[in-house]
């Protein structure tokens, strides 16, 4: 045997921690020359490799399992019966940068090998005596440059949803989005370990490496059982399957820290028992799918074809580890195929989830905008009310409305007697018309046939005057059959100090209604104003001693 190979275990032995290889060596009944029963029952394991025919001088490597172990002692044997031993603990072990696995140097001799026996106190799993290989050192290194690529597109693609979701979660606060991250960083994680990446990268021990890749696994499948519970629909699962959702992560985790430290008299059981108590967990993902299946979930859709790859390589590593199938007990390569289907597949599920609830809310507030502009909105004119602004009303004047207008169309009672209420709200709605808001005006209808104008800049009691002006025409335009020409007056406040009006739009509008009353009682269609420096304090304002009045002449007829 010469070249590239590879040199599986010939026949292994479980004795007491206290045997000795010299004391079996010779008793054939103490060894198991067959690929099965890999016990670990007992404290040490005997590894014997039939070496026959390989030049020993050339560098050779004893690759295995990655696992914990206590210590290990190889022994090299030549044809010639001379030997060369090596202890070797866990720290010397190195992982290697292609897989879950750990290699170290055989002891050299000269001349041809024989065998190598290797002994191995408390291995932590029996992988480490099943998949244990004597190979050429650098062996099948080449080969696995193409996966070892693939691996790292896959996980370069693990890092997108988490990007992602972390954006979306700063448009909508959902828990979901952050419990899928966590998924995915677990599995990232359990893929950079399991594939031998994260040696390209860091240094860690085997102690390490192996409390990672557990808790990475369990971890990740503990952030799917509550990425399921905040994912679902309301009403698709009753409080019995939300509380074994939500029992599912400690479940797992507590599991997880015995398969990790169980030690003494529950070592070899910690890989079995470890792997029974994923049993429920199965049962328990397929029967709650299967429920949100039957009461119509969306969600489960894309949680069943996530889900399933998945699980079936999770059932066939399971009933491998105790002994029910011969499948490969790792399947990594399985693995890593079912990781990137379920991260990105359970994405989209996420990302449909995401816009449903999105598109939901965006609609109800659309429905509370649309309340809230009605209910300042008058409904026969469209214009504001009186309380879109009241409140408002310092906020507005600071932002420079100092002129405040009342208008109320004259004797419009009669335009109701003699034509009708359905004629008096087309008038009314033509008014709106004329006095129709801009950037610098608002209008408020503030009731009856009374109009409120607020106004910015120089020119705002001209802009008033014409919107004033205007009424006639756009009545007449708007109704026809009237008898009358409908016309308004108007009363105009400005406040022109320097300083903040000390007042409130109670008190403004009281001066503007009294302005108005004067007006109407000149004669109607007509406009008086007047201009306000500051209020004192009392109901009365400071004013400027020539007070303007603007009149429209009166038309052919009397207006009504």
């Amino acid at each position: 045997m010469a070249g590239d190979f590879s040199a599986p275990p010939a026949c292994h032995a479980n004795v007491a921690a206290d045997v000795t290889y010299a004391e079996i060596a010779n008793r054939p009944e103490r060894w198991i020359c067959s690929a099965d029963d890999w016990s670990i029952d007992l404290p040490r394991s005997f590894l014997l490799v039939d070496l026959k025919g390989v030049d020993a001088a050339q560098p050779l490597q004893l690759t295995t399992r990655l696992t914990r172990f206590a210590n290990m002692r190889l022994m090299l044997i030549g044809a010639d019966g001379r030997s060369a031993s090596r202890e070797v603990t866990q720290e010397e072990m190195v992982p290697v940068t292609w897989g879950w696995m750990m290699s170290t140097p055989l002891p050299r001799i000269d001349g041809q090998a024989e065998k190598l026996v290797v002994a191995i106190d408390y291995p932590r799993h029996a992988g480490m005596l099943s998949d244990a290989r004597v190979v050429p050192a650098g062996h099948g290194r080449e080969a696995s440059l193409r996966m070892e690529l693939m691996l790292a597109m896959l996980c370069g693609i693990l890092c997108v949803p988490p990007v992602l979701n972390l954006a979306f979660y700063r448009v909508l606060r959902e828990r979901f989005l952050l419990w899928h991250v966590c998924v995915v960083v677990c599995m990232l994680v359990q893929t950079l370990a399991t594939a031998g990446l994260i040696n390209h990268f860091v240094h860690l021990s085997i102690d390490n490496l192996s409390i990672l890749s557990a808790f990475s696994w369990g971890g990740g499948i503990a952030a799917a059982a509550m990425l399921l519970a905040n994912l679902i629909e309301p009403g698709k699962l009753d409080r019995r399957h939300m509380l074994l959702i939500r029992a599912a992560p400690p479940w797992i985790l507590g599991w997880t820290a015995f398969y990790l430290f169980a030690d003494g008299s529950l070592r070899p059981l910690a890989t079995p028992v470890y792997y029974l108590a994923w049993l429920p967990v199965l049962a328990l993902f397929i029967w709650v799918l299967a429920v949100m299946k039957w009461r119509g979930s969306r969600v489960v859709n894309f949680q069943i074809a996530a889900w399933t790859p998945i699980m079936i390589t999770g059932a066939v590593r399971i009933f491998a580890a105790l002994g029910a199938t011969d499948a490969p007990l790792d399947m990594l390569l399985e693995q890593h195929v079912s990781i990137g289907l379920e991260v990105l597949i359970t994405w989209l599920g996420v990302t449909d989830r995401f816009m449903i609830i999105k598109w939901q809310r965006d609609q109800a507030q659309s429905a509370q905008k649309l309340l809230a502009e009605r209910a300042n909105r008058d409904p026969l004119t469209g214009l504001l009310n009186r309380g879109a602004i009241e409140d408002h009303f310092a906020e507005l004047h600071g932002q420079g409305f100092h002129t405040m207008a009342l208008v109320d169309l004259d004797h419009f009672k009669l335009v109701n007697d003699i034509h009708g209420h359905a004629v008096g709200d087309a008038v009314l709605r033509a008014t709106a018309e004329a006095l129709a808001p801009d950037k610098d005006t608002m209008t408020v209808r503030m009731g009856g046939e009374e109009f409120l104008l607020l106004l910015r800049g120089t020119d705002a009691v001209e802009r008033a005057e014409r919107r004033r002006l205007a009424i006639p025409a756009r009545v007449a335009a708007e109704v026809p059959g009237l008898d009358r020409i409908v016309t308004a007056s108007m009363g105009l406040v400005e406040h022109c100090g320097q300083g903040t009006l000390d007042t409130d739009f109670i008190r403004f509008y009281a001066h503007c209604d009294r302005v108005l009353y004067e007006a109407k009682a000149a004669g109607r269609n007509r406009t008086k104003r007047e201009r306000i420096r500051a209020f004192s304090g009392a109901a009365r304002p400071h004013r400027r001693k020539d007070q303007n009045e603007i009149q429209q002449q009166a038309p052919a007829q009397p207006p009504l």
